[in-house]
C-alpha cells in the first residue's frame, strides 16, 4: 500500500510529469520533422511547461488541510511518463503525434481520477476532480489546435 500527500502530487510529481513530457517533445523537435509537426511540437512544449507552472499557482489558492491530506492505501504509484508513445512516425505524421499527446494526457487524467476516488476528504476529492476537468479542457484545446494545423 502506498501513501501520498496531495502537496507532493501537486507541487512535485505532476509538474515533473509535465516537464518530462515537454522534454520528450523537445527531443523529437530536435530531429527531422515535418513543418506541421514542428508547429505542433512548439505548441506542445509550451503547453506542457505552462501546465507545470499552472499547478504551482493552483496550489497557492488551496488550504493547508487539502494540501496536507494523505491519500492512504493507494495501490497505484503516480504514473511515470509512458515510454514508446512517441513513435518514429510522429516526426512526420501529425495524427501519430496527437495520438501520443492524448496518451500522455490520459495517463495523468486517469491517475487524478483514481486519486479522487480514493480520497477520504471531500475537499481533496473536489480538488482532484477539478484537476481532471482542467486536464480534460487542456486536452480539448490541444486537439483543437492540432485540427487547425491539419486544416492548413
Amino acid at each position: 500500500m502506498r501513501f501520498e500527500q496531495t502537496r507532493t502530487i501537486l507541487q512535485t510529481l505532476a509538474p515533473q510529469y509535465h516537464r518530462t513530457v515537454s522534454e520528450h517533445y523537445q527531443q523529437l523537435a530536435e530531429g527531422q520533422v515535418s513543418p506541421r509537426v514542428r508547429l505542433m511540437l512548439d505548441y506542445l512544449v509550451d503547453h506542457e511547461e505552462h501546465r507545470a507552472l499552472a499547478l504551482g499557482e493552483f496550489c497557492h489558492g488551496e488550504s493547508h488541510k487539502v494540501l496536507d491530506h494523505w491519500l492512504k492505501g493507494l495501490e497505484r504509484n503516480f504514473p511515470r511518463v509512458p515510454t514508446g508513445l512517441l513513435e518514429e512516425g510522429a516526426a512526420i505524421d501529425l495524427d501519430k503525434l496527437i495520438q501520443a499527446a492524448v496518451g500522455y494526457k490520459q495517463t495523468l487524467i486517469e491517475y487524478f481520477r483514481y486519486a479522487c476516488e480514493h480520497c477520504t476528504d471531500a475537499q481533496t476529492a473536489a480538488l482532484f476532480k477539478k484537476l481532471c476537468s482542467q486536464e480534460e479542457q487542456a486536452m480539448r484545446r490541444m486537439i483543437r489546435h492540432a485540427q487547425g494545423l491539419a486544416d492548413l
